[in-house]
């Protein structure tokens, strides 16, 4: 399978994630792993910076936003792409914090 680049920001400013969970590797950063809503293809997001709880949505370090849709799950698409991810950016452990997130541990609502 395939691994491409995506659409920027300035193209693309917002993505819907399906069968999300957040994952933080060794460096401390947190980041969206998930099916994209409109071709479910995975995805993986730049670190998070912001997330409300409320609305579900999530800033990244690229200014992008995610809305987080559904429940938390596990997708075989986005977890091929997180492995890839990790493999070109030399993360040796990671860990699932998706329940860390839905209590509120990054509590700075996105822009």
């Amino acid at each position: 399978m395939p691994i491409w680049n995506i659409a920027s920001v300035a193209t693309e400013p917002e993505v819907s994630l399906l069968r999300w969970r957040v994952l933080e590797i060794d460096d401390g950063t947190r980041h969206f792993v998930g099916l994209d809503d409109r071709n479910f293809t995975g995805r993986v997001s730049s670190a998070i910076v912001a997330f409300d709880l409320a609305t579900q949505r999530g800033k990244t370090l690229s200014n992008r936003v995610y809305q987080l849709v559904g429940d938390p799950g596990h997708a075989d698409n986005a977890d091929y792409v997180w492995q890839e991810w990790c493999a070109v950016n030399q993360v040796k452990s990671f860990s699932d914090v998706t329940k860390q997130l839905l209590l509120g541990a990054v509590d700075d609502a996105p822009e």
